[in-house]
């Protein structure tokens, strides 16, 4: 199961490889983060009512993250149930792409298992005030509606090259129709060279993945953009996957695991098992209750 969308390996060459901030004093866009007085942002630890995954990583560390119960209870309650029976326990960030991403909690170990605590894919909870800033906790799929047991964390803390003509650009290519992208996508593999015969079979293949797959954020308010400027982040997944928690400790963790020697740097294999000790949850009182 693959960030964005799951499909053949030729279809990956598509893909698009507080309170007070300019305008977010109803923190819709911010809930996230908490402005400090100097100006500095930290990550939601200021709400102590909200459960926190603490994932034990062997040889690394510990990530701790806040979870957003209101916002996406399904995927909450997924994630902590399954936490809580130890299902995570000993399974590893399988896919990890250094200034993109770290994802585990896939059984098989290579991106095609795992399953909710339902036994069936649940539905995406996509908000407008969860976004995959940098440190964001997200759930994995193939498409629509397909959540099961894998999630990421998001690594990418540059936000120089997040202007407004690159918003500008997702919320274009976001608002395409489906036979626009099959045509753009089947042109760029005529350019290719790409047979009559590979053509034919490519773009049922094509269809399919645009139809299954979550058209994406198609709106960032300039408050949102400015976040992303000052945290990093990867916008171009909003919309697209279910955010469910918040880094607020172990970054540093999370950009070591980002960091280690892979096979296959394109599909982000890691040369040596990184490997998930255990997963618990802290919860308030509050929380509990």
């Amino acid at each position: 199961m693959k960030i964005f969308v799951r499909a053949a390996a030729f279809v990956a060459a598509l893909t698009m490889t507080a309170a007070t901030l300019a305008g977010c004093g109803e923190r819709e866009a911010c809930i996230q983060f908490s402005e400090n007085s100097d100006g500095t942002l930290t990550a939601a630890s200021f709400d102590s009512s909200l459960p926190v995954a603490v994932i034990e990583v062997e040889n690394f560390g510990t990530i701790r993250a806040v979870l957003f119960e209101e916002q996406a209870p399904k995927a909450v309650e997924n994630f902590i149930t399954h936490a809580e029976e130890g299902y995570y326990d000993g399974l590893t960030f399988h896919r990890i792409i250094d200034d993109f991403m770290i994802q585990g909690g896939d059984p098989v170990g290579d991106g095609t298992g795992g399953e909710s605590i339902w036994g069936e894919p649940f539905e995406d909870e996509l908000s407008d005030s969860l976004r995959h800033f940098n440190g964001a906790l997200s759930m994995a799929n193939s498409g629509k509606n397909s959540n099961g047991s894998q999630f990421f964390i998001v690594q990418q803390s540059d936000g120089e090259g997040l202007t407004d003509q690159y918003f500008d650009m997702i919320e274009e290519e976001n608002k395409k129709s489906v036979s626009d992208k099959v045509k753009e996508a089947m042109d760029y593999y005529t350019s290719l060279g790409a047979t009559e015969e590979d053509l034919e079979q490519i773009e049922p293949l094509l269809k399919k993945q645009y139809e299954n797959a979550n058209k994406g954020e198609t709106n960032f308010p300039e408050e949102v953009r400015e976040y992303y400027r000052q945290v990093g982040g990867t916008p171009h997944l909003d919309k697209m996957h279910t955010v469910f928690g918040q880094v607020i400790e172990g970054m540093d963790v999370v950009d070591a695991i980002a960091a280690v020697e892979k096979t296959d740097e394109q599909q982000g294999i890691p040369a040596e098992p990184v490997v998930i000790s255990k997963i618990t949850i802290e919860k308030t009182e509050d929380a509990a209750n």
